[in-house]
């Protein structure tokens, strides 16, 4: 752990969650889902695992996270004690939230693809997976990010779509203090973001969303596997977080599923 976080960064998280750094593992998301399941630890606080290597991380819809060692992976366990309904904001809240903590940390600016995905210096740069357990009468959310840092020419080879990245280039030194900054913050505002998840976005917040949306104003296909759900001119996202494709005369507005968006 003293060569993967900085001690002051450490500090500072272990007074809000149970913390776990491990050196491999194959996914931190799959690690908290086991330890609800088995109950292995008391879950009265939140719990951050976060991991050097994952080796068999995923995305969203099951797709494959490609491991790097400039990328920062993490997934909080966070018992949920507010209305269930809540939870359908959940992921493109949490987004928002991220954001700003990025834009901070790089000085760039960082865009936002409905429903959860975060865009700088030309490509994907961070992606959030939410996953919900209810065990017992009891709600447990699983929050998984994957943040690539800086450019690895690998990972680059292995996507067929464009990669982004925080910073254009970390020196080796400076890494691991970036890594451990990073992570204290996310960590931190998404534990406030889901302690205070509100039923709605906010005025404010919508228009936050609509600043940043990479796909602002463009024609839009909803596609679900094959098939083309809808399509229309994006026009942002509602109160209940939901993408609004305005066709003719007819706004359509569509929930979080196994769908996504494409010009």
């Amino acid at each position: 752990m003293k060569d993967y976080l900085e001690t002051e960064c450490v500090e500072k998280i272990k007074k809000e969650c149970l913390l776990k750094v491990f050196d491999e593992i194959d996914s931190t998301n799959e690690y908290l889902k086991k330890l609800v399941k088995r109950e292995a630890i008391p879950l009265a606080q939140p719990v951050l695992v976060a991991a050097q290597r994952q080796i068999a991380g995923k995305g969203t819809k099951g797709r494959k996270w490609f491991d790097s060692p400039t990328s920062l992976k993490f997934s909080l366990l966070i018992s949920f004690k507010r209305e269930p309904e809540r939870l359908a904001i959940l992921s493109p809240y949490i987004a928002l939230k991220l954001r700003k903590v990025l834009a901070s940390a790089a000085k760039e600016e960082i865009k936002i693809k409905w429903p959860n995905d975060l865009y700088c210096l030309g490509g994907k740069t961070a992606g959030i997976l939410t996953e919900v357990i209810h065990k017992k009468g009891k709600v447990y959310l699983i929050i998984g990010v994957g943040i690539n840092l800086a450019p690895d020419p690998e990972v680059i080879r292995n996507i067929n779509l464009p990669v982004g990245s925080l910073f254009s280039h970390i020196e080796p030194d400076e890494m691991k203090r970036v890594r451990s900054l990073i992570l204290s913050c996310a960590s931190e505002e998404i534990l406030r973001a889901v302690r205070n998840l509100p039923q709605e976005f906010s005025a404010e917040e919508i228009k936050d969303w609509s600043q940043s949306d990479t796909y602002k104003g463009l024609r839009l296909r909803l596609i679900e596997g094959e098939r083309i759900v809808s399509e229309g001119q994006n026009v942002g996202i509602d109160k209940k977080g939901r993408i609004l494709l305005q066709d003719g005369h007819q706004l359509k507005a569509f929930c979080i599923g196994e769908a996504s968006l494409r010009p």
